[in-house]
């Protein structure tokens, strides 16, 4: 690649930590803590709608402990004061950076900063970019860039199938044809140049695989010792164990509509109160797809999840098992909840959160030893910083 060439970097949306997230995901899963329900009647398929192609999210996030590979935020209390200055983007220069004479140019920084900025977003954190945020962002790129030459030159790559499926299953979020090329012009991306992407993302998540394949031991000692180290935080708060039937509202339903709804879900708690199946009412009237498949079971629920304040009091009012509660509104519409059980808080057992704790020290151990990677490359690299 010539000096003259712009750096073709990978899917840069959570830096060097989207890169350890798929190491992680391939790697065998801890057993997984119990579900906990989604918004009574929610659709979880609103927000794939809305992604774009060269940001998918990343099968799960750095813990906390690593060294510097979690999503970049703006320092609270920079040593330089300059470093918490905002600045526009009109006011970076063409080119933030070179690796060995290869350019990282304003737009790649603008884009992996942009992607950062809608995480933290998500993640109740929205941040206006100072020079010492975009600082960071650059950091991350670079050592991306440098993962990606290292990659190249181990003769790391990606095979045309392995690129086609990733491409594929970015595709199919998206409703039709022309909302995923309106995304790509969104994004400001060719279908090449996401081919590209893609294909360097691979490769530099197939090269951590084997670069970090160490990193997957944890003792039942450091389990433990974390464990005992962490109690104050391992607590389990109170949970009730639900089960639902919604008669669902559009939001434009009239009060005629409403009231033909409620009189719907009086009539079915009327027949769960003379003895019905509940599980069965649930699969014959539940307008809440995700839950009706398995007879109205909503799983755990914890106070202050995501289900509306009238549907939460009901549940926790509820003490016995199978009891019933009245006719509950809802923005969703009209539900019925029967109790199942009931978890008081206290401290979680060590036998059950030991996976997690072992999966989380795997990768702090990941993430130490990515670090060291980047730094050691970076120590035999020319890298020029322009900001």
């Amino acid at each position: 690649m010539s000096n003259k060439t712009s750096l073709r970097l990978p899917l840069i949306s959570l830096g060097l930590s989207f890169l350890l997230a798929g190491w992680m995901a391939c790697k065998p899963a801890a057993d997984k803590p119990e579900d906990t329900a989604a918004a009574p009647g929610a659709d979880k398929t609103a927000a794939s709608q809305t992604a774009t192609p060269g940001s998918q999210p990343a099968p799960g996030q750095p813990a906390a402990g690593g060294e510097g590979m979690s999503t970049p935020a703006a320092p609270a209390n920079p040593a330089n004061p300059a470093d918490a200055k905002p600045v526009l983007p009109k006011d970076l220069p063409a080119v933030v950076a070179k690796v060995d004479g290869k350019p990282i140019t304003r737009d790649d920084l603008l884009q992996a900063s942009q992607a950062v900025q809608i995480r933290l977003a998500q993640q109740g954190r929205p941040i206006t970019p100072t020079v010492g945020f975009y600082r960071q962002v650059l950091d991350e790129i670079v050592g991306i860039a440098l993962l990606q030459e290292d990659a190249k030159t181990s003769g790391v790559t990606a095979s045309d199938q392995e690129v086609q499926q990733q491409l594929t299953q970015r595709k199919s979020v998206f409703p039709d044809e022309a909302t995923y090329k309106k995304a790509l012009a969104k994004a400001g991306l060719t279908e090449e140049k996401l081919r590209q992407q893609t294909r360097d993302q691979i490769s530099v998540q197939k090269y951590l695989q084997s670069r970090l394949a160490q990193a997957g031991n944890v003792s039942d000692q450091a389990t433990r010792e974390f464990y005992d180290k962490n109690k104050a935080q391992m607590q389990a708060p109170e949970r009730v164990h639900v089960r639902h039937i919604l008669i669902g509202t559009g939001e434009k339903a009239s009060p005629a509509d409403k009231q033909k709804a409620r009189q719907k879900a009086e009539d079915v708690l009327k027949r769960l109160q003379a003895g019905e199946d509940f599980a069965k009412l649930a699969q014959e009237n539940s307008d809440d797809p995700g839950s009706k498949i398995r007879g109205g079971d909503l799983g755990w629920l914890v106070k202050g999840q995501n289900v509306p304040p009238a549907f939460e009091k009901a549940a926790f009012a509820l003490t016995k098992p199978n009891e019933l509660s009245p006719v509950v509104e809802s923005p969703f519409g009209y539900h019925v909840i029967q109790f199942v059980e009931r978890q008081a808080s206290g401290p979680i057992p060590y036998e059950q959160v030991k996976p997690r704790i072992a999966q989380l020290l795997q990768q702090q151990q990941a993430q130490q030893q990515l670090a060291a990677r980047v730094r050691e490359l970076r120590s035999k690299a020319k890298v020029e910083v322009f900001l």
